[in-house]
C-alpha cells in the first residue's frame, strides 16, 4: 500500500454525511433492542417538560422540553431506555424517545445521559468531545450540534425537530464499522510521464506560437466502497479514472479514530469522521499527493425514489479536452539560440460548480447554478435523468456515478472514466436556518487549484542551429494544487476562525485565518472570501464550491 498508486487509490476514500439525513427511501429492517418506558405524560400545545427522576435508572435525568406551539394537539411523550440497541457500544446508554418518529413544529431540548463506564472502557478522557446521536430507522445516524453538557450529571442537551432513539457517543474506532461509499480527487505529478512540447524551425529569423499540452496524467479521480470492521481494520476496492483511463483497484489496512475525531489512515490521508459515523473526510496532509475524498454510510433497499427533493450540489473538475490549449512563443532572430520561457497554467481547464438540483423521485432532475471557469463566473442550468439500483449505486445521464447515502441524505459522485476528471458532494436542502445554525468547531477539508499563488513554471530551450527538431519536457505545476485540513469554529453570530495545516504541492506549512459568514434562511452558506456552499439541516455539515475567482475550489466541513 506504500506505494504510489496504491497510496493515491486509497486516498480517495472518504466519507461524508450527517445532519438530519431524513429525505430518502432506503429501508432496514426494524431496530434491535427491547425498549422499556421509564416515564411517560400527555402534553399538549403549550408545551410542558418530561424528565426521568427515578434515581435507580441508568438513564436518571434524560429530559425532554417541548416548547409551546411544538405539538398541534394532546400527545403522550414517552422516554424508554433501550436495551441490546444494535449500532452503538454494548456499554452505550440508549433512549427511546416516543412516539419514535413524531416531528415537531420547532425544535425541541433533549437532555441524554451517558454513563462513567462508556468513558473509560472506551479511553475517552475529555466528556467535551460527547456529542448526542440520534438513530432513525433506515438513515444513517445524525449527529447533533451540543447546547450545553453537565459533566456533574454526565448528561449533553442538543436539539431534535424528530423523535427517535439517542445516545451519547464520543470517537473510538467502532465509529467507523460497515460499509462506505467513498469518491476522491487526487493529483499526483508521479503519474504516467509528463507531456512535451515539440517544436520545429525550418530556418531563422523565426517567430511563432507552440500549444502547451494539458498534463491530463497527473490527475485522477476514485468512486467505490470501504467496510471498516468497528475494530482498527479496513478494506476497500474502486474504479479510478486517471486521465481518462478506468482501472480497478483495491486493498486493506488499518485505521485509527483519536478521542478528538481525527482519522488517520495507514497509508497517510487523515481526516475526520462524525460522531455518528454517518460521514468523514479525508485529505493529505504531506507529500506530493495531493488529494481529498468524502465517504458516506451505506446500507438497505434503495430505488429511484430514494432520491427525492431538492440538493446542494459541490463540483470540482479538470478538462484537458477543454480549449484553446495555452501556447508559449518562440522569437528566434538566429542560431545558436537560448532561452527561457515561462509555461502558461492550464486553467481553461479546471472548473468548479454549485448547483440546488431537484430530484422527482421517478428519474428526472433538473438544476441551476453557478459555473466558475478559471474564474470567470455564470450561470448555468440543465436538467437530464438519473437511476439509483437496488444497492444504492447512482448514476447520472451527464456519466457520472455515484452512490446514496442510507436515507438519501447526501450523495458522492464521480467521473468513472472519460473525460473530465470529477468528484462532486451532495447534501439535501430543507429546513429553516440562520447564522446560528453553525456554532462551535467543525473539521474542514479543503482541496483547490490557484495558479496565481506561483509564478508560472519555465523551461529553457537551447537551438543549436536549423533547421530544428526537437521537444521540451512540460513541468508540472504542483505548487498550483492545494489541499487544507481546517478546524473552523464558527460564534453562532457571523465570524469565523480558523487554523490548520496546508499542503502546496506536497510542501506543508501551518495557516490560520478570520472571517465572516452568512447562513440564509433556506441553508445557502457563503463567507466573505468567496466560497459559498449548503448547510444540512441539523448543522452537522456544510459542503462549499468558489463561486468567483481564480482559486476553485470543493470543501466539506462538518461538526467536531
Amino acid at each position: 500500500m506504500r506505494i504510489v498508486a496504491a497510496c493515491i487509490a486509497f486516498s480517495l476514500l472518504a466519507g461524508c454525511g450527517g445532519g438530519s439525513e431524513d429525505g430518502g427511501g432506503a429501508s432496514s429492517p426494524a431496530a434491535p433492542g427491547t425498549t422499556t418506558v421509564v416515564t411517560s405524560q400527555v402534553i399538549g400545545p403549550s408545551g410542558g417538560t418530561l424528565t426521568v427522576t427515578d434515581a435507580s435508572s441508568p438513564i436518571a435525568g434524560t429530559q425532554v422540553v417541548i416548547p409551546a406551539g411544538a405539538l398541534s394537539g394532546a400527545t403522550t411523550i414517552t422516554i424508554g431506555q433501550v436495551s441490546g440497541a444494535g449500532g452503538v457500544p454494548a456499554d452505550a446508554l440508549v433512549a427511546e424517545l416516543g412516539p419514535s418518529g413524531l416531528q415537531f413544529a420547532t425544535p425541541v431540548s433533549i437532555t441524554v445521559r451517558y454513563s462513567p463506564q462508556y468513558l473509560a472502557n472506551n479511553g475517552i478522557s475529555d466528556p467535551a468531545t460527547l456529542k448526542v446521536v440520534a438513530m432513525h430507522a433506515g438513515v444513517a445516524n445524525e449527529t447533533l450540534r451540543t447546547a450545553s453538557q453537565s459533566t456533574a450529571q454526565r448528561t449533553v442537551t442538543a436539539q431534535v425537530t424528530r423523535f427517535s432513539r439517542v445516545a451519547v457517543l464520543g470517537y473510538t474506532s467502532a465509529t467507523l464499522s460497515g460499509s462506505y461509499a467513498f469518491n476522491f480527487y487526487i493529483m499526483e505529478s508521479r503519474f504516467g510521464s509528463p507531456g512535451a512540447i515539440g517544436i520545429e524551425i525550418p530556418a531563422t529569423p523565426f517567430a511563432g506560437t507552440f500549444e502547451v499540452p494539458f498534463p491530463g496524467y497527473a490527475f485522477a479521480s476514485e468512486l467505490g466502497a470501504i467496510t471498516f470492521n468497528g475494530a482498527g481494520n479496513y478494506s476497500w476496492s474502486a474504479i479510478r479514472n486517471n486521465g481518462g483511463t478506468p482501472t480497478r483497484v483495491s486493498g486493506s489496512g488499518t485505521y485509527t479514530v483519536s478521542p478528538s475525531g481525527a482519522l488517520a489512515l495507514d497509508i497517510g490521508p487523515a481526516g475526520n469522521v462524525l460522531a455518528g459515523g454517518s460521514t468523514f473526510i479525508l485529505t493529505s496532509t504531506s507529500g506530493p499527493v495531493v488529494e481529498m475524498g468524502v465517504g458516506v454510510k451505506i446500507g438497505g433497499a434503495y430505488g429511484n425514489a430514494s432520491l427525492s427533493g431538492t440538493y446542494g450540489v459541490a463540483h470540482y473538475y479538470s478538462n484537458a479536452t477543454a480549449g484553446p490549449l495555452r501556447t508559449i512563443a518562440l522569437d528566434v532572430p538566429s542560431t545558436p539560440h537560448n532561452e527561457t520561457v515561462a509555461v502558461p497554467f492550464p486553467v481553461q481547464a479546471f472548473t468548479t460548480e454549485l448547483w440546488s438540483a431537484t430530484f422527482d423521485g421517478a428519474g428526472n432532475y433538473t438544476w441551476s447554478g453557478t459555473r466558475n471557469i478559471a474564474g470567470v463566473s455564470g450561470p448555468a442550468a440543465g436538467g437530464g435523468t438519473y437511476s439509483v439500483a437496488g444497492d444504492g449505486s447512482l448514476s447520472l445521464d451527464t456519466g457520472l456515478t455515484g452512490h446514496l447515502q442510507t436515507g438519501g441524505g447526501s450523495f458522492v459522485l464521480a467521473a468513472a472514466s472519460g473525460q473530465p476528471i470529477e468528484i462532486g458532494v451532495g447534501l439535501k436542502k430543507g429546513g429553516t436556518f440562520s447564522n446560528a445554525s453553525l456554532g462551535g468547531p467543525y473539521a474542514v477539508t479543503l482541496y483547490y487549484s490557484d495558479p496565481a499563488a506561483v509564478p508560472d513554471e519555465t523551461i529553457d530551450i537551447g537551438i543549436p542551429g536549423t533547421p530544428f527538431s526537437g521537444s521540451f519536457a512540460v513541468p508540472f505545476p504542483s505548487a498550483a494544487f492545494n489541499t487544507e485540513q481546517r478546524t473552523m469554529t464558527f460564534n453562532g453570530a457571523g465570524a469565523y476562525t480558523w487554523s490548520g495545516t496546508r499542503n502546496r504541492g506536497g510542501v506543508t506549512s501551518p495557516v490560520s485565518g478570520s472571517g465572516t459568514y452568512d447562513v440564509a434562511a433556506d441553508g445557502v452558506l457563503s463567507t466573505n472570501d468567496g466560497l459559498a456552499g449548503n448547510v444540512l439541516s441539523g448543522g452537522s455539515t456544510f459542503l462549499l464550491s468558489s463561486t468567483s475567482g481564480q482559486a476553485l475550489s470543493i470543501g466539506l466541513g462538518m461538526l467536531r
